[in-house]
C-alpha cells in the first residue's frame, strides 16, 4: 500500500510508513497514491555550434622548406637563406596560430645539416692547405745525400774528367755561334774548293782510322779551340751543306773507354741535351762504348770510344741535324782501323 502522507509504497499489512513513520490505515475505497516523480531542473536553451574558420598556412614555412631542398641540389649554397626563412616562418606561425610549423622545422633541420657540412669542408680544406704549405716549406733542398748512386757516380766522373770534354763542348758552342764574317769566309773557301774539285772523299789516317765520305760536300774542319793533352792525333771534316761534322781522335790515357763515355754523357747533360743514352756496340770490328744525345738546337751528337791494339784509345764523333742522318750511317758502316 502507499502512505497517504508521503506516498511511499509499503508492504501490504504494514502499520507504519517506512518513509515518514505515519500510521497506515488500510482504506479499500481510497485511490492509490501515485509516486512523486523526482525533481528535474528546467532545461536550458543550447547555443548553436558554429564552424571554426580553417587555419592558414604560413607562406615562409613553405618557402623555407623548398629553399632548403634546393640547397641540396646546389651543394648548400642557399642553406643560410633557407635557415633564416624557416626560423622566421616558425616564429610567425606560432604567433598567428598558423599551420606549417612541421615544414619550418624540416627546413631548419636540412639547412643546419648542410651548413655544418659546408663548415666542416671549409675547416678540413684549410687544414689540408696548411699541411700542404708546411710540406712545401719543409721540403729539403737537394743535397749530396739525396742523390742516387748513378748521379753521384756521374758527378764524380765529371770531376775527374780532364779539359778534353770541356774544351770540346766549348768548341761546339763556339761553332754554333759563329759570326757572319766567319760564315762568309767559310762560304768563300767552300766555293773556291768546289770550283777546283777539292772536296774530301775520306777523312782520317792509319792512326785515327778512316771513314769514306760517300755523300755530301766535305771539307777539312778546323777547331776554333785547342785539344787536351790526351789528344795525340786528330782528323776532322765538315759537310758544307748540312753542317755535319765527323771527328776522329787518338787519345793517350789510362782511363777506361767506359769511364770516358760516362763523362761524355755527364757533359751532354750539363749542356742541356735530352734523350742521353749509352750502349756497348761494335764499330770497325772493335768492341766500343757508344753514347749519344739530342741538343736543344736539334743537333745529335754520337760518340764511340774503344782501345785499339796499340793500347791507345780511339774516339769517334759525328754531329748531324736530326732530320739528316746520312753522316751517322757513313761513320757507323764505313769506319775502319787496320789492325
Amino acid at each position: 500500500m502507499f502512505c497517504p502522507n508521503c506516498g511511499t509504497q509499503n508492504a501490504d499489512g504494514a502499520k507504519f510508513c517506512s518513509g515518514c513513520g505515519n500510521t497506515l490505515t488500510p482504506d479499500v475505497n481510497a485511490a492509490p497514491v501515485q509516486p512523486q516523480a523526482p525533481y528535474a531542473a528546467p532545461a536550458q536553451p543550447v547555443a548553436p555550434i558554429t564552424a571554426m574558420p580553417p587555419q592558414k598556412t604560413n607562406v615562409l614555412c613553405i618557402v623555407g622548406l623548398i629553399t632548403s631542398l634546393a640547397s641540396i641540389i646546389f651543394l648548400g649554397t642557399t642553406s643560410l637563406i633557407s635557415l633564416i626563412l624557416s626560423v622566421i616562418g616558425l616564429i610567425n606561425a606560432g604567433k598567428k596560430n598558423e599551420r606549417g610549423k612541421g615544414q619550418a622545422i624540416a627546413g631548419i633541420i636540412i639547412s643546419s645539416v648542410l651548413l655544418v657540412a659546408i663548415l666542416c669542408g671549409v675547416i678540413f680544406g684549410l687544414s689540408d692547405l696548411n699541411r700542404s704549405r708546411r710540406r712545401y716549406d719543409d721540403l729539403p733542398r737537394r743535397t749530396t745525400e739525396d742523390e742516387d748512386y748513378t748521379e753521384r757516380t756521374t758527378r764524380e766522373t765529371t770531376e775527374r774528367t780532364t779539359r778534353e770534354t770541356t774544351t770540346e763542348e766549348a768548341t761546339r758552342e763556339t761553332t754554333r755561334e759563329t759570326t757572319e764574317e766567319t760564315e762568309k769566309a767559310t762560304s768563300e773557301t767552300s766555293a773556291s774548293e768546289s770550283k777546283t774539285g777539292l772536296y774530301m772523299t775520306s777523312v782520317g789516317n792509319t792512326k785515327t782510322g778512316t771513314v769514306p765520305l760517300t755523300s755530301g760536300k766535305w771539307i777539312e774542319f778546323r777547331e776554333a779551340g785547342g785539344f787536351s793533352s790526351e789528344v795525340v792525333e786528330h782528323q776532322q771534316a765538315e759537310d758544307i751543306s748540312t753542317r755535319s761534322i765527323i771527328g776522329l781522335f787518338v787519345l793517350k790515357t789510362d782511363r777506361d773507354p767506359e769511364e770516358i763515355g760516362k763523362a761524355q754523357m755527364a757533359s751532354m747533360d750539363q749542356a742541356g741535351a735530352k734523350n742521353i743514352t749509352g750502349a756497348r756496340v761494335k764499330i770497325g770490328g772493335y768492341n766500343a762504348v757508344q753514347c749519344y744525345g739530342t741538343y736543344p738546337d736539334g743537333v745529335i751528337l754520337v760518340c764511340w770510344y774503344f782501345r785499339g791494339d796499340d793500347g791507345l784509345v780511339r774516339k769517334i764523333t759525328v754531329e748531324f741535324p736530326s732530320n739528316n742522318t746520312y753522316a751517322f750511317k757513313m761513320v757507323e758502316d764505313g769506319y775502319k782501323l787496320d789492325r
